[in-house]
Order: structure tokens, then sequence, then C-alpha cells
């Protein structure tokens, strides 16, 4: 597995461009392996992430992301249109999406460490009304991205 960096942004997409930026990092005690696992099998998301998010595969394999997979995700309040655009296994994964005329750019990052896999997830927004509504919506996808990081922890467990 290759150092842990950062974020491969697109221009579009980079921060700097971007009416809403969330970053958060967590370092799970588990191996890498298994934290990739939970977040490539995507179509489970409702299962153990959050029940009113729905996820479906409408392009590529129906059980896993890959590079190229286009799905539906719905969270409580969007529902984005996405396609992965990065995979690397086991290092790093993101995808853009979009809902009516909203953009987003949503990347994860894996790397093994002493007390075993760190992971930095990030995320921007751009487009619609988020230069109006960015503060506000950039807390929720901060708290939305924390409880994600956290059952993403207990889902690894076992």
């Amino acid at each position: 597995m290759s150092e842990l960096t950062e974020i491969h942004w697109p221009d579009y997409y980079h921060p700097k461009n971007s009416s809403v930026h969330v970053k958060e990092e967590i370092v799970v005690p588990s191996e890498c392996e298994r934290i990739w696992a939970c977040i490539v099998q995507a179509p489970c998301w409702p299962n153990w992430h959050h029940r009113k998010t729905a996820v479906q595969i409408t392009k590529g394999d129906t059980r896993m992301l890959h590079k190229g997979t286009m799905f539906d995700w719905v969270t409580k309040t969007m529902s984005f249109e996405c396609t992965v655009v990065e995979y690397i296994p086991h290092e790093r994964i993101a995808w853009k999406g979009k809902c009516g005329d909203v953009d987003m750019y949503h990347a994860w990052l894996l790397s093994p460490c002493d007390n075993g896999c760190r992971i930095v997830t990030e995320s921007t927004q751009r487009g619609g009304l988020r230069w109006l509504t960015g503060r506000f919506v950039a807390k929720q996808v901060a708290a939305h991205h924390q409880q994600w990081l956290h059952l993403l922890c207990e889902q690894a467990k076992g």
C-alpha cells in the first residue's frame, strides 16, 4: 500500500472552488482491507449506516463499487446520481455526484498505521444555493461523516 497523501481533487470540485468543504478522519483498530470492504459494498450501507439511506447501483457490479460504477444514493435530504471516478483497492476511492444544481465530490483515503487503519473522508459541494446555505450544510455533512466513521468502525469489528 502506498503512503497516504491527499485527495486528488479535480479542479472543478477542489475546496477552493466549492461552497461546502468537510474533512473528517479517524483511526480504527482494524485492518484497512476490512474497512475497504465496508465502503465498497455500497448497497449494504443502509443495513448499518443509516436506515434512511438507500443505494442502488445502476451501472456496473451490482454488489460493489469499482471505477466507473454508477449509483443512486438517497440520503435523508437529497438524492444524488453518482459515478466512481477514482479507485485504488484498499487505499482510495472517490465519486462525484449530482442532485439538481448541486455537484458533490466525496473521497476516502485509507492508510495502515500502528493502531489499525487511518481513514480520511473528505467532500465538497457546489452549485445551486450552496453559496447561501454552505455553512449550515457543512455542519450537517460533518455530523453525517462523523456518524458514518463511527458506524464504519463498529461494522469493521464484525
